[in-house]
């Protein structure tokens, strides 16, 4: 061995590891760069778990105002003081609608729409004239989404088909449901 080649073993060496090091240190970097996104991530949908489930427990609240809301008494334009009580009662739910707005919780829209078991649960099924089978007829409780979220879903009936004994059709103990 000269003494050219041994001092070029000795300098690869050094090269070597520096360049190990180098790699080392770019991985641990992109690995620390990459953690810092998972916990952003993490922690924006935390502040949305968060924000739902609070926006969640104020949602029969506001179902209460819109019950109260239609059920105003038919006389309630002979009285001032009821007809005032409506029109603050009537302020402040459109008010609690605003703010839930405010958060990004929209109200499902289901009557007259096409029955959609991901954003509704049918609470029964009855024949209604004029109104397709398998379209939602009433409203019973609103539904609730915030985004893509289905925060609650809607409590409707459905029109179903009238049969000759005056109840509705539903599937015959032939059809095959799917459910077991």
């Amino acid at each position: 061995m000269t003494e050219e080649t041994a001092n070029n073993d000795q300098n690869d060496i050094p090269v070597d590891k520096a360049a190990e090091y180098l790699a080392g240190w770019q991985r641990a970097q992109a690995d620390y760069a990459n953690l810092q996104r998972e916990v952003t991530a993490q922690r924006i949908e935390m502040g949305k778990h968060a924000t739902a489930e609070v926006v969640l427990s104020f949602l029969p609240v506001y179902d209460y105002f819109k019950r109260a809301l239609a059920h105003t008494p038919p006389d309630a334009e002979q009285s001032p003081a009821i007809k005032n009580w409506f029109a603050g009662t009537a302020h402040i739910a459109q008010m609690f609608k605003m703010t839930l707005a405010q958060f990004g919780v929209e109200e499902i829209e289901v009557v007259g729409k096409p029955f959609d078991p991901h954003t509704m649960d049918a609470v029964k099924e009855e024949a209604r004239e004029g109104i397709a089978a398998g379209t939602v007829a009433e409203e019973i409780e609103g539904g609730y989404k915030m985004g893509d979220k289905i925060l609650k879903p809607a409590k409707v009936v459905v029109a179903g088909d009238a049969t000759p004994s005056g109840g509705v059709a539903g599937p015959s103990p032939e059809e095959d449901t799917g459910r077991s």
